[in-house]
């Protein structure tokens, strides 16, 4: 360990930085056989009927609505922020 050098640092260092590479390149070679399995998928689906459609879409906003019913909006949440931090800074002053 007393003969460390500045190239074995620079060996080590290539060595780790080849290996993070290999294994991005391994998980980047896996995302895009699942993507390519999932689209294989859907196109493989049969296509649904303008009533089976049309029951998706209204499920789909029923969801939303239950969902957003007690919810304050972002925009109403960033006003009433803006509202307190301008009402703080008259206070101090």
């Amino acid at each position: 360990m007393t003969n460390f050098t500045i190239m074995d640092g620079l060996m080590l260092m290539i060595v780790a930085m080849a290996a993070v590479f290999a294994v991005l390149m391994g998980l980047w070679g896996l995302l895009v056989i699942v993507r390519k399995l999932t689209i294989e998928k859907e196109n493989n689906q049969p296509l649904p009927t303008s009533n089976q459609a049309a029951s998706s879409v209204s499920q789909e906003k029923s969801t939303e609505e239950t969902s957003e019913q007690g919810t304050i909006p972002p925009e109403k949440v960033a006003l009433i922020m803006s509202l307190l931090v301008d009402k703080h800074k008259r206070d101090k002053n």
